[in-house]
């Protein structure tokens, strides 16, 4: 869910710290993200794609098609794991899945269960074959990519729930997996400066907006939340001084301090532990487990491949450096990024083919070996 209205806010009171930006401004840079939130999506946004197997491949074979987008265009991706959630969360989880079973019947109320899920480990063997670190978070895997990002380790958490904002991330980049928009990039130093906050008192604002770990407080919603919150500093004062027990009544046992507590001292992983590193993709791998073991089309495999190696090689060529102004930034190589080798085996030519965003996926049939 993240924190409830709080973009729309942001836009609205805080404009100056949205900024516009394109994927190409991304380049070199390392970008931290929820690999958990990701699986969900194509899980829940693409056509089911089941293999001979009776596995659902979806989130496999989108996890595979976005990964390779990103470093093709540069991008350095580090995928964050979801460790063991927080008590309080457990209520949000389990009503997720409440609902998304109520949808998937109101659908088609002939299905049955859907296929099973594939295990992490796979999606681990996936970013192994594709040279891309990943971490394991001990609790939420936002709350560590905030860390990544405030120890240097990375640029930016791209993900398009705004937890990362209250978790401490200085940057949030969203709208990375759509085509059709442009990137959208939120500052929190800006936001704070803009609506005179604290960290202590966003956090409390985004308390008050809705998040995962407590009930709102009926009526405050952020036409009312924000402006107290600014005049009182802190949700206990905004409760007493302002506000009526009638018309906005404090839920029973609401756990305010701990749910403080989650978002400005989570557990995450140690960035002094984290050793981040990325390799070529290892092509012939690649098709092995995703063609020979998990049934996709070795066809699409390869040239989707195929059309990464042949952008490597574009950008390997000599570039004319163009006039060098103040201020001008350097844009990283893709030779840089990787080192192009020559292959013994070379890739078969295809006819080519415009690669395929995951969300828009054809049929549950149409990737699959035959």
């Amino acid at each position: 869910m993240g924190i409830a209205g709080l973009a729309k806010l942001i836009h609205e009171q805080a404009p100056d710290a949205v900024s516009s930006v394109q994927l190409d401004d991304y380049r070199g840079r390392v970008v931290a993200m929820d690999v958990s939130v990701a699986i969900y999506q194509f899980h829940t946004a693409m056509p089911k794609i089941t293999n001979r197997h009776g596995q659902n491949i979806s989130a496999l074979q989108g996890l595979f098609y976005r990964t390779m987008h990103l470093l093709e265009n540069g991008i350095k991706p580090v995928f964050v794991f979801d460790g063991k959630p927080p008590e309080l969360k457990e209520r949000v989880l389990a009503k997720r899945t409440t609902v998304s079973g109520a949808k998937r019947k109101a659908a088609d109320p002939a299905v049955g269960e859907p296929p099973q899920w594939l295990p992490r480990r796979d999606f681990e063997r996936l970013l192994g074959y594709l040279g891309v670190p990943y971490v394991q978070a001990p609790a939420e895997a936002e709350a560590t990519c905030a860390a990544l990002v405030k120890s240097g380790h990375a640029w930016c958490t791209a993900t398009e729930d705004m937890d990362a904002l209250p978790f401490g991330s200085s940057l949030l980049l969203r709208h990375l997996n759509s085509k059709n928009k442009d990137l959208e990039e939120i500052s929190l130093p800006v936001v704070l400066q803009k609506l005179g906050l604290t960290q202590e008192q966003f956090v409390d604002l985004c308390i008050l907006l809705g998040c995962d770990y407590c009930e709102k407080i009926r009526g405050l919603g952020p036409k009312k939340a924000l402006p107290l919150l600014q005049q009182h500093k802190r949700i206990e004062q905004v409760l007493h001084s302002a506000c009526s027990a009638q018309k906005h009544p404090w839920p029973e046992n609401w756990p305010l301090e701990e749910t403080r507590r989650l978002f400005l001292h989570p557990e995450v992983a140690q960035p002094s532990q984290v050793v981040l590193e990325w390799r070529e993709p290892d092509v012939e791998g690649l098709v092995q487990f995703l063609a020979h073991e998990k049934r996709m089309a070795e066809t699409r495999v390869r040239r989707r491949l195929e059309k990464w190696q042949a952008a490597c090689l574009k950008s390997a060529l000599p570039q004319s450096p163009g006039p060098v102004t103040k201020g001008s930034k350097k844009q990283q190589r893709m030779v840089e990024f990787f080192q192009v080798k020559k292959r013994a085996r070379k890739i078969p030519k295809a006819r080519q083919e415009e690669d395929e965003d995951p969300g828009t996926a054809r049929n549950g049939s149409g990737d699959l070996r035959k």
